[in-house]
């Protein structure tokens, strides 16, 4: 290749770099709580046209395990038509259910080793618990037309905007501490030309108090507190 070759490519090349690099508007979103701290599991959802081709979700496969009694993730966001894996990774049974209307289903008692999958057709919330396990929650945000982003432990959503969104673009915002459904969610405005901080009015609620011992519950039975 001679010299003159060498910088018809390398400025080609930099025409393309250049080019991708303004047909998006990368921004970062800061969700925090009531008190100004970092939110984690926070859901960000934007109309797939305001955003560019590649951050679009697309159908595709996902995991949800289940740990020391804990579903992981806690959160996870989806497209319709989207397959979810619930493997049992403690050595213990569980019984997977839910009762919302996109998807109730029940995946009964079963050990570690097994893997049932679940196919998510319709748009909404699908909020999972365990028959076994009270303790045990998790949500499946599942989008149709938009895309659904989740906040990390942070606090913080990565966004690329298509270049040709307006400069206020049209969000919502929805975390489980606003309720239990995403009829509490947050219309919010984003300015896809600056890093922006989005605050909901939620704290974490209090830890349930653990259960009482039986000799507690004998001492509280005799009229004594």
């Amino acid at each position: 290749m001679t010299l003159r070759h060498f910088f018809i490519v390398l400025t080609a090349c930099s025409g393309i770099a250049v080019a991708a690099a303004t047909a998006a508007n990368e921004m970062t979103v800061n969700i925090v709580d009531k008190t100004g701290q970092p939110l984690a599991n926070a859901v960000l959802m934007i109309d797939d046209g305001l955003l560019t081709e590649a951050a679009r979700s697309e159908a595709s496969a996902h995991i949800i395990d289940q740990v020391d009694r804990q579903f992981t993730p806690f959160m996870t966001a989806v497209k319709t038509g989207s397959t979810i894996t619930f493997p049992n990774s403690d050595n213990i049974r569980h019984h997977v259910y839910s009762f919302s209307q996109p998807k109730p289903f029940e995946l009964k008692l079963y050990a570690d080793g097994e893997r049932p999958s679940l196919r998510f057709e319709q748009p909404g919330l699908v909020t999972l618990g365990c028959n076994i396990h009270d303790q045990m929650i998790a949500h499946i945000v599942i989008s149709d037309r938009r895309t659904a982003f989740v906040s990390d432990p942070r606090g913080k959503i990565t966004l690329s905007l298509a270049q040709s969104a307006a400069s206020s673009v049209s969000a919502t915002l929805w975390h489980p501490w606003q309720g239990a459904d995403l009829s509490h969610a947050r219309s919010v405005k984003l300015n896809p030309t600056e890093q922006q901080t989005l605050q909901l009015e939620v704290t974490a609620p209090a830890p349930p108090e653990p259960p009482k011992s039986r000799l507690q519950q004998r001492f509280n039975r005799t009229g004594n507190q």
